[in-house]
């Protein structure tokens, strides 16, 4: 490979992630929401259901065993044995068969609120 295509394949690479990066940003002020696969994802392995809520659809339960759609964006989740609020942001949660988050980037006063920083 010569260095005029790695240089032209490497310009090709970098437009085509502009314009992904401009096409993810204009769907985000559409609506107000960051589209899949940027929204909050909830994958819950326990046998609780998991209190959730979001900005657009407000509060809704993800029963045990079963996983978040694509099509909601969970901005928070209740960790079932503690009831704290976990701000998920564009990550997937893992609630853990006990009831516990096995990944929670941080944790909120409620749903809707920043999260705590100590």
């Amino acid at each position: 490979m010569t260095a005029k295509k790695f240089f032209f394949g490497l310009l090709g690479l970098s437009l085509v992630g502009v314009a992904l990066l401009f096409f993810i940003q204009q769907e985000k002020e559409r609506d107000g929401h960051w589209p899949w696969p940027l929204n909050g994802r909830v994958i819950n392995q326990s046998p609780f259901k998991v209190k959730v809520w979001d900005d657009q659809n407000g509060f809704y339960t993800i029963a045990a065993g079963e996983r978040s759609s694509n099509r909601k964006d969970v901005d928070h989740a209740q960790e079932p044995t503690s009831q704290r609020w976990c701000k998920i942001g564009a990550r997937t949660l893992i609630v853990n068969p006990d009831g516990s988050f096995a990944n929670c980037p941080c944790y909120a006063l409620g749903a809707g609120r920043a999260c705590i920083r100590f």
